[in-house]
């Protein structure tokens, strides 16, 4: 399966598809007959929760390890920078770093919030409508 924009698509798909069982048989557990599109959306919506409280928890723990002298060096430091450059790379060309102090992941938090809010909650309610 090809990928789009750097995505690897048979992997986000095997993850919906594996959410979509979780929530399915949690479901039919439950004495509920969950509908496949609600049991989609719902999936979907969870795996993008999901993704944006990683980012969340990834760039906070980065902007811990910026305070550690040594935290530059750290494997896990160059992964997380890895990891999370391309959400703090254009909020630094938007804000950049006053006095030595860099105030993008605030920005980043702000915008993974109303992500958050405005696209994830609305589709993980219209899923469990749906289920």
């Amino acid at each position: 399966m090809p990928g789009l924009w750097g995505i690897d698509l048979a992997a986000v798909l095997l993850l919906v598809i594996l959410e979509g069982l979780r929530l399915g048989f949690t479901g039919l557990l439950l004495g509920h007959t969950p509908r496949l599109i609600g049991v989609i959306v719902l999936s979907i919506g969870e795996l993008l929760k999901l993704t944006v409280y990683v980012f969340v928890f990834s760039i906070f723990v980065r902007a811990l390890l910026s305070w550690v002298s040594g935290g530059v060096h750290h494997p896990i430091a160059r992964l997380l920078g890895s990891f999370t450059d391309p959400l703090l790379a254009p909020a630094r060309r938007l804000l950049p770093a006053t006095g030595g102090l860099d105030l993008s992941p605030i920005i980043v938090f702000f915008a993974l919030m109303l992500v958050l809010k405005l696209l994830v909650q609305p589709l993980l309610d219209t899923g469990r409508m749906l289920i």
